[in-house]
């Protein structure tokens, strides 16, 4: 109703053959046309609305030479809106996204989600295994302390052996100085193989 509106030729008009429209000067055009019949007066808006419908611009200004939206004029076309056939306005229709892009955008999705849940339950397997390794780890220090204490009392007790002994015991202190090498040794490698 805009382009056959006969007060609008002025701003927006049919081409010769209905097949296109033109719009002569954008910024009047925003001005006095695009409120009346839409909630803004944003020309870009307009154009963006056209374009999410199907229509396109039909460039006739060669580049460089565009003047101002006050001189240009911008002519639109869509191969179902023409001035003699209004049955066509129907197919008309707001662009939608091809089915097939979006079953593969969807399966491509689909395929992120499963790669970040499998992700996701590896890092909580590492983590499981940190913990326990931490654990195990806390438990092998607790054991090695310990172990440490006992053989420090024990030196404890054979230095004071030895000093309150004769040399003629010195061959049993050095007996049983071997002796406990050995069991603290054992006692070490059995800790670190845990």
């Amino acid at each position: 109703s805009i382009v056959n509106d006969a007060h609008n030729q002025h701003l927006i008009a049919w081409n010769n053959s209905g097949t296109s429209f033109f719009i002569y000067n954008a910024t009047r055009f925003s001005q006095d046309i695009l409120p009346i019949h839409f909630k803004h007066s944003n020309y870009s808006s307009f154009v963006r609305q056209l374009n999410m419908y199907g229509f396109h611009k039909i460039n006739k200004s060669p580049r460089g030479q565009r003047g101002s939206n006050e001189y240009e004029v911008w002519e639109f076309s869509h191969k179902n809106f023409q001035r003699d056939n209004p049955s066509l306005l129907e197919d008309i229709k707001r662009k939608t996204m091809d089915s097939e892009l979006l079953r593969r955008e969807n399966g491509d999705v689909h395929a992120s989600l499963a790669t970040m849940q499998q992700y996701q339950a590896d890092l909580l397997r590492q983590f499981k295994t940190l913990e326990e390794n931490y654990s195990n780890l806390l438990q092998n220090m607790e054991e090695m302390k310990k172990t440490q204490a006992q053989q420090q009392a024990t030196i404890r007790k054979l230095l004071d052996y030895a000093t309150q002994t004769s040399s003629s015991k010195y061959e049993d202190i050095i007996f049983l100085w071997s002796s406990l090498m050995c069991l603290l040794k054992s006692r070490q490698t059995k800790i670190c193989q845990k």
